[in-house]
């Protein structure tokens, strides 16, 4: 062995790493209790992530759908030169039934 392996392995076995090994079983439910705490923050974080960003889409697309509805409908003006020429077919159509 060379003298740095040596110096190297007194340092991992110095007395506090010898006192948390001793309760190892401790030592394990800690280590586990951790990822578990870990994973759900992991989880949580996720979840609140994708709910944002569909909310976010969600809001893009309505934004785009409304704006797209306004372009769609005629004006005023137009709406009422339409009623009254569609008025104005209906009793043409209807006027000889009711001579009749």
């Amino acid at each position: 062995m060379e003298r740095n392996e040596i110096k190297l392995r007194r340092k991992l076995l110095d007395e506090a790493t010898l006192q948390r090994h001793r309760n190892y079983s401790l030592l394990l439910k800690q280590h586990q209790i951790g990822r578990r705490k870990k994973r759900v923050r992991r989880f949580f974080i996720f979840t609140l992530l994708v709910a944002v960003i569909t909310v976010l889409i969600l809001i893009w697309f309505s934004y785009f759908a409304v704006k797209l509805e306004r372009e769609r409908k005629p004006s005023k003006k137009e709406g009422t030169s339409l009623n009254s020429k569609k008025n104005n077919i209906q009793t043409c159509y209807f006027s000889p039934l009711m001579a009749l």
